[in-house]
């Protein structure tokens, strides 16, 4: 082989490793992006439950809210089975204390629209925020939220729960024969 040959294979074989380890990469946060959706996902499903079974929502105490609306519903019987079977990458600490994302950022919980206007914006139903990929969750440069996952709707490839939900108790009630008492949406 001359000097030739080989500097045109080492370019080849840079240039494979360079085009494998950026489809790595993505593949690498299209599955954490994943996981967190799914994570916000059954949390908005736990609050939903805790709140049809105690008509409140777990209290927010502060800054380690998540800490404290957590351990509410994993104490919560009908919320406890949901929350105990996400990963146990979805937690740090001893007994499953603090909620992290994917991206090793803790959890924020807001219970009310004094805490985030996104809970105003979500009819004053609290919601659990990931920081996303940046793990920045904007509070003092707010081009930041732009990444930011929430349960009540985690991004464009993500879910809006209330709309499923009312779906689905449309879908129950026709069948049952029940009307809904409630004003027509007109979407």
């Amino acid at each position: 082989m001359t000097l030739v040959e080989m500097t045109i294979i080492g370019m080849i074989v840079g240039a494979g490793l360079f085009l494998v380890t950026g489809w790595m990469n993505t593949t690498r946060q299209g599955t954490k992006r994943d996981l967190a959706i799914h994570m916000l996902l059954e949390l908005d499903k736990s609050l939903a439950r805790y709140h049809r079974s105690c008509g409140t929502y777990p209290p927010s105490f502060g800054p380690d809210s998540a800490i404290s609306a957590t351990t509410v519903l994993l104490d919560h019987e009908r919320t406890r089975k949901t929350l105990e079977e996400l990963p146990n990458s979805c937690w740090r600490g001893p007994g499953r204390r603090t909620l992290i994302d994917p991206w090793g950022t803790p959890v924020r919980y807001y219970a009310s629209a004094a805490e985030s206007p996104a809970v105003k914006a979500n009819n004053n139903r609290p919601l659990f925020v990931s920081a996303g990929p940046d793990r920045d969750f904007g509070d003092t440069h707010h081009a930041r939220i732009g990444d930011n996952l929430r349960s009540d709707d985690p991004g464009p490839s993500g879910f809006r729960l209330h709309d499923i939900m009312r779906d689905t108790l449309s879908g129950k009630e026709q069948d049952s024969g029940e009307t809904d008492s409630r004003p027509a949406n007109s979407d």
